[in-house]
């Protein structure tokens, strides 16, 4: 954005006199372009953009935020001026800018590409693809400013796919960067979700031992972890957790932002601070927590900083949880296992901090039994609480880290941001399984 950044960093200097005190500006032009498509056959697109900036002051523990509509010098030079009183911000929604022709250009590539994908591995579907093209731009007193710019591509619906006893709609969900080898990833999704079955018999409630595959337990681990230990979060069983064990010493689990391969990843957060990766589970003993500048303290901010939008101030969040490999093949685990359930999708997950209580949700998966996989499961439920399924946790993982593209966004407080994960196959002991009504 072409601003004189150094002239509004002055102004800033005027908002944060004290070396902690806090004085940004941050803004965003969003693209957002969704495009609904039914059995090969693309609907109209739909094209939102907006433009918003905002300045927020924080001394003394009190913070104030103005937002101005446009990502204009203009707009930042209000939103300062707002904050030191001088004069009253334009406020609202964050304003249009672009052109439709624009947004329809942008996703001109995907509309040339989906229809044979589709066409050949899922002829019957109804989805809606997204693509999401957000340029931001920082500048803060005493720092550097900082530009930084994502584009993520999403697509969610419904796959119509072939079992023994007739056609089968199966929930699909894919995010991913819309870079590098995205469409052979879509491809492979695709195909898998289309792939006929056996008709799955319901599931049967009760206490069960669980192998969460090919990259599904990154979620467990965004709820159990991720939540509990950004900066701000609510105390929770963990928060007394200290350097005790809390699970296997194999076991070792970060966020790291700076995985632009995966769905949350970034350069810069949105305060301006280069992240890094947080240990949040190293050789089985709790890490450290997700901090921002307001939350940071002596240690700083680890950049974990992020605005659901420009007229949102920034709170720590999590953004991509990785999981480090073990040495177990897949079918080592599954010998392991025993008896018990095979999940290879989770395709929603929450989670109580102050109770520890979780609750992950599959469409289907398949029983383990003598440690050989049988017949296909319904949909359901897996509820555990964090310290116990940590404790239940096997102390082998597989050796392959698989990517979860069905991890995609996550709200918070009713904020909405973009997240992934990777992890190998983990094998936990000890949880509940209730069928879906």
């Amino acid at each position: 954005m072409d601003w004189d950044d150094a002239a509004i960093a002055r102004e800033l200097d005027r908002l944060a006199p004290q070396e902690d005190d806090i004085a940004d500006v941050f803004a965003e032009r969003l693209t957002e372009i969704s495009i609904p498509w039914r059995d090969g056959s693309p609907g109209d697109p739909r094209i939102r953009r907006e433009a918003g900036t905002a300045a927020r002051r924080r001394a003394r523990g009190a913070e104030r935020l103005a937002f101005v509509s446009g990502a204009g010098e203009d707009a930042a030079r209000a939103a300062v001026r707002t904050l030191l009183g001088e004069k009253p911000a334009r406020t609202g929604r964050p304003v249009a800018g672009g052109t439709p022709e624009t947004g329809a250009a942008e996703a001109s590539r995907w509309v040339r590409r989906l229809p044979a994908l589709l066409a050949r591995h899922a002829p019957r579907h109804r989805l809606r693809l997204r693509i999401l093209h957000a340029e931001r731009h920082v500048v803060a007193a005493r720092r550097p400013p900082a530009d930084f710019a994502r584009r993520l591509v999403s697509v969610e619906g419904i796959v119509v796919a072939a079992s023994r006893l007739g056609d089968e709609d199966r929930l699909f969900s894919f995010h991913a960067p819309d870079a590098g080898q995205v469409a052979d990833e879509l491809r492979t999704a695709l195909v898998e979700a289309a792939a006929p079955r056996a008709r799955p018999v319901p599931a049967v409630p009760g206490a069960i031992d669980v192998l969460l595959a090919r990259g599904c337990a990154a979620v467990l681990f965004h709820e159990i972890l991720a939540h509990t230990l950004e900066a701000d979060a609510e105390r929770s069983p963990l928060s007394d957790a200290g350097d005790a064990p809390l699970t296997v010493t194999d076991l070792d689990v970060r966020d790291d932002p700076r995985r632009l391969d995966l769905f949350g990843g970034y350069e810069r957060d949105d305060e301006g601070t280069a992240p890094r990766a947080v240990k949040l589970i190293q050789s089985g003993r709790l890490g450290s927590r997700l901090a921002d500048r307001s939350t940071g303290g002596r240690s700083g901010s680890t950049g974990h900083g992020r605005r659901a939008a420009a007229s949102e101030p920034p709170q720590p969040r999590s953004a991509n949880i990785v999981v480090t490999a073990g040495s177990a093949s897949s079918e080592e685990l599954v010998r392991r296992l025993g008896n018990g359930l095979w999940v290879d999708e989770i395709h929603a997950g929450s989670v109580e901090p102050s109770s520890g209580l979780f609750r992950l949700a599959f469409q289907r998966a398949r029983r383990v039994s003598r440690g050989r996989l049988a017949e296909e499961i319904g949909a359901g439920y897996l509820y555990g609480e964090m310290r116990a399924a940590l404790r239940g946790i096997e102390p082998v993982l597989g050796r392959e880290v698989h990517a979860c593209r069905t991890l995609g966004w996550c709200a918070r407080d009713g904020r909405v941001l973009p997240v992934q994960g990777e992890a190998p196959d983990v094998l936990v002991r000890g949880l509940s399984l209730r069928p879906s009504r």
